[in-house]
């Protein structure tokens, strides 16, 4: 739904000026696509020369234009919508180019209220992220618009990893974020976090937590209405629900709490591979730096290719030389030819908006400095969130035949065995029939999905995706595990003994021969595997190969194309998966 950043380019020539562009930045943006909004006598849409007396810059200006013109421009801008699926960005006062030309007062308020009427008529809202005056005299403005469908039967859901080191203040972070409350400097936000009591008596994370952050069609926080200080923070004891917060947001992220400790890596690199984040958010405390697992977790972002932040914390009492070696580490680091990111300091709002456009292509690494104190800077941080791009194609994943990875299961009373996980592909609804599998002799079985849940609520279909939860008919929680799938029935599922992938090893202290075994995590799927070197006696640090592995215990349901880790202790090398072996069930 986001474009990148605009390049100036050379004027055209003689030859070129006849002619526009196919893909002319202009008008509205949606998809990382930039198109043109023109119209002929028909109302169709086309891409005529761009003539003089004709200003583009005016697209949104509905008075002089044809009869019908503002049906076919309401189309195109719902189209732009649903291909970004909930949002799309709307460019005013810019030329075929996207360069700022500027519209006077009446012209720019006439634009703002056709769209504001536009994104009305879809039941949702627009809002200025980006207000510029071009000229004083006479006074040009140009403005970015988000329009954003509203949530009452949908919203936008992404996900977002939060990894770093351990004492680095994650937990306290995603605290501050979702519960509204300051910290007071002691760990008092984020035993709101900790889903176990030993969390709380050590104050480590252990497992995965799962908090959730809504935001409305007008880019408003639904769980709080605002900041307070630690001390005043009996003005948010009435937290509102996972339930409510689904049904009042149009656009919703879960953050994913990771663990930072070594001990716990296993646990970071499931949360990691199997929730299948958008994005990631990589926490240093600014008066500890850059440690050894700080370094590990940003391998498996590049590693998953996934997108990141960078959140520095604790600036408010650490010292400000301290700050700016710590500072000068991180953008040393992701400079390295190793990671190869545009460090970009995040200092004002305008830099929120620039980030939010290109981090979606992996580009970019935004650093944010932070407080979970005193709050410092986290306005920046919450519109940065607000503004974040879906990096999938979901809507094109969903016409594809159904696949949910399970990553936990659940008994309840009363309703009997639960299985969580994300809808990869396909969609589903209450008492669809699936295939269960594979179970330990690699074999798949019909089951029936009875009622579905979305964030602790009932829902008749959930598409790619959305995680949710699923009622399984007549199964005992005993017989399904973390890596097995539910499969649409039409299909013809195969569990996996063996497999080819391309790797790469990142590290390791000796060398690698054939039989060694290290565990695999690919998606949810978590098993030690046997390797067997192709067409290499032996491999060392960097060495790139084609190797073929084997489960030690049980198949697995694997793709090709699916991204790999495998690791002894530390990470020690990723690759993709490009063939399998199986036989039909």
């Amino acid at each position: 739904f986001f474009g990148v950043m605009t390049v100036e380019r050379d004027p055209p020539s003689e030859n070129e000026q006849g002619a526009t562009p196919i893909n002319s930045q202009h008008g509205v943006e949606s998809g990382g696509v930039e198109r043109k909004l023109d119209f002929d006598t028909n109302g169709q849409l086309f891409q005529p020369a761009h003539t003089e007396g004709e200003e583009d810059e005016r697209e949104f200006v509905i008075e002089g234009k044809a009869e019908g013109y503002y049906q076919k421009l309401y189309d195109i801008v719902r189209h732009r919508v649903l291909e970004g699926q909930g949002e799309c960005m709307c460019k005013i006062g810019v030329d075929p180019r996207g360069r700022p030309i500027g519209l006077n007062e009446e012209d720019y308020d006439a634009s703002i209220t056709t769209i504001q009427k536009i994104a009305m008529e879809m039941n949702g809202a627009a809002t200025i992220v980006v207000d510029k005056v071009v000229k004083e005299s006479p006074k040009l403005r140009c403005a970015e618009v988000l329009v954003r469908r509203g949530g009452e039967d949908s919203y936008i859901d992404m996900r977002i990893a939060i990894c770093g080191n351990v004492d680095s203040g994650k937990s306290t972070f995603v605290g501050v974020l979702t519960k509204g409350v300051l910290d007071n400097g002691r760990g008092s936000v984020r035993q709101k976090v900790f889903r176990h009591k030993h969390e709380a008596d050590t104050g480590r994370t252990s497992s995965v937590s799962e908090q959730m952050m809504g935001f409305d069609a007008h880019g408003n926080v639904v769980n709080y209405p605002g900041l307070v200080p630690a001390a005043d923070e009996k003005l948010q004891k009435h937290q509102i629900s996972s339930k409510q917060i689904s049904e009042q947001s149009a656009k919703i992220i879960t953050f994913y709490d990771l663990a930072g400790h070594e001990k716990y890596l296993k646990t970071t690199v499931l949360g990691m591979t199997g929730s299948m984040p958008d994005y990631a958010a990589i926490i240093i405390s600014a008066n500890n730096g850059i440690q050894r697992m700080t370094k590990e977790h940003l391998g498996l972002c590049l590693a998953l290719k996934i997108p990141f932040y960078v959140v520095i914390t604790r600036i408010d009492t650490t010292p400000e030389p301290v700050i700016k070696n710590t500072t000068d580490n991180v953008l040393k680091l992701l400079k390295h030819p190793g990671v190869n990111k545009l460090p970009y300091m995040v200092r004002s709002e305008e830099d929120v908006v620039i980030c939010a456009k290109n981090i979606k292509d992996d580009r970019i690494a935004p650093i944010f400095h932070l407080s979970n104190v005193t709050g410092e800077h986290f306005l920046l941080m919450r519109r940065f969130l607000n503004l974040l791009p879906i990096r999938r194609d979901w809507y094109a994943m969903s016409k594809l035949p159904l696949e949910i990875i399970i990553d936990s299961t659940y008994y309840v009373p009363g309703v009997g065995t639960v299985v969580g996980g994300i809808v990869t592909q396909g969609s589903i609804q209450p008492n669809d029939s699936v295939w269960l599998g594979p179970n330990a002799n690699g074999q798949f079985r019909q089951a029936t999905v009875k009622t579905i849940h979305v964030k602790q609520a009932f829902s008749n279909r959930v598409e790619a995706g959305t995680a949710a939860t699923f009622a399984i008919k007549k199964e005992r929680r005993s017989d399904i595990r973390k890596g097995m799938v539910l499969l649409d029935a039409k299909l013809k599922p195969a569990a996996v003994w063996d497999f080819e992938a391309e790797i790469v090893v990142l590290y390791h202290s000796t060398t690698i021969q054939s039989n060694y075994q290290p565990v695999v995590h690919c998606g949810t799927v978590r098993q030690s595997c046997a390797i067997v070197l192709v067409d290499r006696e032996v491999l060392r640090t960097g060495d790139k190969a084609r190797v073929k592995f084997r489960f030690m215990y049980k198949p697995e349901y694997l793709k090709v194309g699916t991204k790999l880790i495998f690791r002894e202790g530390r990470t020690k090398g990723l690759g993709t998966i490009i063939n399998t072996f199986a036989t039909r069930t």
